[in-house]
């Protein structure tokens, strides 16, 4: 039987992953799981990722292939970052809370040496967090595809306090329009992110939906919807003397020029997420979202 082959992805930016990571080395070594770091992290100015020996460093691009786990090491903002390498690549994630919030983590630092022999055992579940794929169309040809997205697609204005004007399809029929300040197509990932905030439902993790809430629209009808996960959405702007942009997680930013529309649907690939615990879910949530450690 071959043995497990963990890879470490820490957070560069929080200075207490990199002290955590020897003694969890330790462990591993400890149950016979191999361990490997993406030779980037070489990259950060803390001393002690190049107080590790260079065997357990390796390419991110030769190591992805090769591992069985991958532990990431952060906040959700990390898991967000990292979330689209490791759903295409198929990789199941173990996140590992060093943030202040920590909503997507079932696992805290001083608890890993309790869940590894449980991974070793096979003794915990996938979660398969859903994405969405988006898409720049010059009708019905795709002329530039985006990054997947784990969280929400934003469409909304490029300046702070411009309204825009948002023409929005469902599966090929026209909708509504949405005068306001844009809208938030979520996952039931990011059914507690960014949505929530703007009065979206929460949506628990095993429900496969897309979510739409329009963000300050300037309508009566303020109400967000819940839409089939085999949904097909199109969003276009309507002329107008402000800009629209386009938000993915986040992280990237994209111009949604007037003379082309997005196109936003489920993603065929899926964050495979380890959980040890059923209901962890809506311990988090009446937790951590109260305002509770």
């Amino acid at each position: 039987m071959s043995r497990l082959r963990i890879g470490i992805f820490p957070n560069l930016t929080k200075p207490e992953c990199g002290l955590w990571i020897p003694s969890f080395i330790q462990v591993c070594e400890k149950h016979g799981v191999d361990v490997v770091l993406p030779s980037y992290v070489l990259e950060s100015t803390q001393a002690i990722y190049r107080s590790i020996d260079a065997a357990y460093y390796q390419p991110c691009d030769e190591l992805m292939p090769t591992i069985d786990i991958a532990f990431i090491l952060g906040g959700d903002g990390t898991v967000l970052k990292m979330a689209r390498s490791f759903a295409l690549a198929q990789v199941p994630v173990c996140a590992v809370n060093f943030g202040s919030l920590g909503f997507l983590f079932e696992v805290e630092p001083t608890e890993v040496e309790y869940w590894l022999p449980r991974i070793l055992a096979g003794d915990y579940h996938i979660e398969e967090r859903m994405m969405l794929s988006a898409a720049l169309c010059e009708g019905e040809n795709v002329s530039k595809v985006l990054p997947l997205a784990l969280n929400e697609i934003v469409i909304a204005h490029g300046n702070v306090g411009k309204m825009v004007r948002i023409d929005v399809y469902i599966d090929g029929h026209f909708v509504q329009q949405y005068p306001g300040d844009g809208i938030i197509v979520s996952t039931p990932t990011g059914s507690t992110g960014y949505s929530f905030s703007g009065g979206g439902s929460i949506v628990a993790p095993q429900v496969k939906c897309l979510m739409v809430t329009p963000i300050c629209p300037h309508l009566l009808l303020k109400t967000p919807f819940i839409l089939d996960e085999q949904a097909v959405l199109t969003f276009s702007s309507a002329p107008s003397r402000n800009s629209v942009r386009i938000s993915i997680d986040g992280m990237t930013d994209q111009e949604l020029p007037r003379t082309v529309s997005l196109r936003v649907s489920r993603s065929d690939y899926a964050l495979k997420m380890i959980r040890f615990t059923e209901k962890y879910f809506y311990t988090n949530l009446f937790t951590k979202l109260a305002g509770k450690s």
